[in-house]
């Protein structure tokens, strides 16, 4: 019995440790495999996600690139009112409740972003590189591109 609880416990601790050591967000491509790219739903977590990168993006580069840095908030704005407008619409919001929504999962995600490149920073001295972050920002960038 004392074995079979020494296992469990085992098992627990090291499942949170790999848990702890996971990123926050899941990478957009992983997320956007296998998605319906005409749902609703999936526009609006795409805007919302890449007006969240968009603005981690903007506070990296705010010291060394303020010019970049300004861009950078505008189209996480854009994006957010876009993410808005669709939920008004797909969703059948109040314009003030999905305002209100949309600005918390952006913050969220955000936060998501932040502890995820604090990590990667530490791995490898860089925000972006060699995360799925910066994965986000080229699938982020083919979008605004588009528009």
């Amino acid at each position: 019995m004392k074995k079979i609880k020494l296992i469990i416990i085992t098992i627990f601790i090291l499942s949170f440790s790999n848990f702890a050591k996971a990123d926050l967000n899941d990478s957009l491509k992983k997320y956007l495999d296998g998605k319906d790219l005409e749902k609703g739903s999936t526009q609006i977590y795409l805007l919302k996600r890449c007006s969240a990168v968009y603005a981690y993006a903007s506070g990296i580069v705010l010291k060394s690139d303020a010019v970049s840095s300004k861009n950078f908030i505008e189209i996480s704005n854009n994006l957010l009112f876009k993410s808005v407008e669709l939920m008004v619409i797909e969703e059948n919001k109040k314009l003030e409740e999905a305002q209100k929504k949309a600005e918390n999962n952006r913050k969220d995600l955000f936060s998501n972003y932040i502890a995820d490149g604090k990590k990667n920073w530490e791995k490898n001295q860089s925000h972006f590189k060699g995360s799925y972050i910066a994965e986000d920002m080229a699938i982020c960038s083919k979008l605004t591109e588009d528009n």
